[in-house]
């Protein structure tokens, strides 16, 4: 098995953990908008630099906190499979392979379309922490916004599921060692509430 499948393979298990733990933590209450949970699956490709080849495969979870009118509002974590290259200003490709995990928030306005499909937009903030500096000549810390247009099917009472577009940037916000990177890519979503 690849190395990149092997670890994408970890992180879905991971994944799969954490989300059954985080529903024990909730109250059983119907009424309660914090018993909804999402999980995200987003491939995000490299776009708008030429020297920064960087994939990355990650999940999301995300538990809803609340909501006001059209506007909800969840927490969550994020864990990620990142695969590429960086070529530096000195013309040198780096291997730029990592992992890593971090807190994260969501923001989402959604509108109903007609009957069960809605559209909407999220826009996210996730804190990331990773195995090693990245990208590399980074830190192993970093920021990761996402945004992007959503469909999403309400199935049921308690069952939807979505596919987005995004682009998301990534970078440690700091003045140096901040090789930045930009993606874009298809989302896709199942949210449940229990």
């Amino acid at each position: 098995m690849k190395k990149g499948m092997r670890r994408l393979t970890a992180t879905l298990l991971v994944a799969a953990a954490i989300l059954p733990a985080g529903v024990a933590m909730a109250e059983n209450n119907e009424n309660d908008v914090r018993n909804t949970w999402e999980i995200q699956y987003d491939s995000m490709h490299p776009c708008i630099f030429n020297d920064r080849h960087i994939s990355n495969d990650t999940v999301h979870i995300y538990q809803k906190m609340g909501q006001r009118g059209t506007i909800s509002w969840y927490r969550g974590l994020t864990v990620t499979d990142n695969h590429g290259t960086l070529t530096d200003d000195d013309k040198v490709t780096r291997n730029s392979d990592a992992w890593g995990a971090g807190p994260s928030v969501m923001g989402r306005y959604e509108h109903e379309l007609t009957g069960k499909l809605y559209g909407g937009v999220d826009a996210t903030g996730t804190l990331m922490f990773y195995n090693k500096a990245f990208p590399a000549g980074g830190r192993a810390y970093g920021f990761m916004w996402r945004t992007g247009p959503r469909l999403t099917w309400k199935s049921g009472e308690k069952d939807s599921f979505s596919v987005g577009y995004t682009i998301m940037h990534c970078s440690n916000g700091m003045k140096s060692r901040n090789p930045g990177y930009n993606g874009n890519g298809f989302t896709v979503a199942w949210s449940h509430q229990f």
